[in-house]
């Protein structure tokens, strides 16, 4: 990936994208799952009502994701999770999970911002929620 744009103006492109996806999915369907690519972002996300800390809640859960080097060390991440909370993304999605966390250093990062930990993740493959 090559980062050939400014982080807000790719947030703004994958914000409408989502969106988009959110609005696709009928709320009977179990989980719908898709990959997102851009020049900055990769993410494999999952959206569903369906989540066990959040039963009934729209959630959208970022299984994976990858932000491209050029874009690392900017705040990238943390403007995501930002615009998430702030809730003027248009989203129903009243949900943030995120997955597979490796790093003790991010975990406390989410932790310190407000996410909670899943009480079904394993150590090996913590997983995180927040709700707005």
């Amino acid at each position: 990936m090559d980062c050939t744009t400014k982080p807000e103006a790719d947030l703004d492109l994958y914000f409408a994208w989502l969106a988009r996806f959110e609005a696709s999915i009928p709320q009977a369907q179990d989980v719908v799952s898709r990959w997102y690519t851009s020049a900055a972002l990769q993410a494999y996300m999952r959206y569903s009502w369906f989540k066990a800390s959040t039963p009934g809640e729209p959630a959208l859960c970022l299984a994976h994701i990858q932000v491209a080097k050029d874009a690392r060390g900017q705040g990238y991440f943390a403007r995501l999770v930002d615009r998430f909370l702030e809730g003027s993304d248009g989203l129903q999605a009243r949900v943030l999970y995120l997955e597979n966390i490796a790093s003790p250093r991010f975990e406390g990062w989410l932790l310190r911002v407000g996410f909670q930990r899943c009480t079904h993740s394993s150590d090996q493959f913590s997983a995180y929620y927040v709700t707005r």
